[in-house]
């Protein structure tokens, strides 16, 4: 089996590696710019850069299309398809259905999205075992996802075409939405009288203390902090600091403590009436 990657970026680097690595044969590689396509083809045995699409169609029998998610339709609408070779994206939010000119070409089509993070600065050296890879599409291609994404020391996990954005978002508030969290908590030390980058320093190993714990021990036993305890003078303290030094993230942090009080009260820790005091003191500043 021939693969072929239309998009030369961050997800076709780890992705065309991996495979690779795992024993894939990796034959030609298209992107919008040619220099790109080079670039990674260098970095793989046997792989050559192809100066457009249609090349990569006669070329190889499977096809990743690993573009932005918002050209995946233009660039597939633009080449004919064979028949029954296999045309597969990598976008988390989309569904197969935007390949529909491939399918109507004859082409068999699905979506193949690994649940990890592609950062700038990563290249094509990000970790690929141990992670999920979403499959959704035509059966007789998600037979060779499976297979693909458990050489790559993962494994896959069927997602239907109605909740395919209900996944992604759940991927989002993992990682975009815990940075951005992240972002904010360092914010703060320049409150303080600090850099923001020093605040980061500060709250890392708590960070990676956090998520180790959720890994061993789930996260209902990984929580701490005052709701957790039922510590109501705490969070009184939290938002009076809020209210006069950063008012524009006490939106942000009721709406978390309202969910960290209900993980709370999953493990019974809390009593009722520090629950439903809590509960009051969130409600009134909402």
């Amino acid at each position: 089996m021939k693969i072929g990657f239309i998009g030369a970026g961050r997800m076709a680097a780890t992705l065309a590696l991996g495979l690779a690595q795992s024993g894939y044969h990796i034959a030609a590689i298209a992107s919008r710019t040619h220099e790109s396509a080079q670039l990674l083809a260098e970095t793989i045995q046997g792989c050559q850069a192809k100066e457009n699409s249609l090349d990569i169609v006669r070329n190889c029998d499977f096809v990743f299309i690993t573009t932005p998610d918002d050209s995946i339709e233009a660039v597939v609408d633009q080449i004919h398809w064979r028949e029954g070779m296999s045309v597969v994206h990598c976008s988390g939010a989309k569904t197969s259905d935007i390949l529909k000119k491939a399918k109507t070409d004859g082409a068999h089509t699905a979506s193949f999205h690994p649940m990890q993070t592609f950062p700038k600065t990563g290249g094509g050296d990000t970790e690929l075992s141990g992670i999920s890879f979403a499959l959704e599409g035509d059966p007789l291609v998600l037979n060779k996802l499976k297979d693909m994404a458990s050489n790559l020391g993962g494994w896959s996990v069927e997602v239907s075409a109605e909740h395919r954005a209900i996944y992604h978002l759940s991927g989002f508030l993992a990682c975009g939405a815990v940075t951005t969290l992240i972002n904010q908590a360092s914010g703060l030390w320049e409150i303080l009288g600090y850099k923001r980058e020093y605040g980061l320093k500060v709250l890392l190993p708590l960070l990676k203390s956090t998520v180790a714990s959720i890994e061993n021990h789930g996260i209902a036993d990984s929580l701490t902090g005052p709701i957790s305890r039922g510590d109501i003078g705490t969070v009184e303290k939290h938002i009076e600091a809020l209210q006069q030094n950063a008012k524009s993230i006490l939106p942000l942090y009721k709406s978390l403590a309202s969910g960290a009080l209900t993980v709370a009260g999953q493990r019974n820790d809390i009593d009722q009436t520090s629950e439903k005091a809590l509960r009051t003191l969130l409600d009134d500043h909402i």
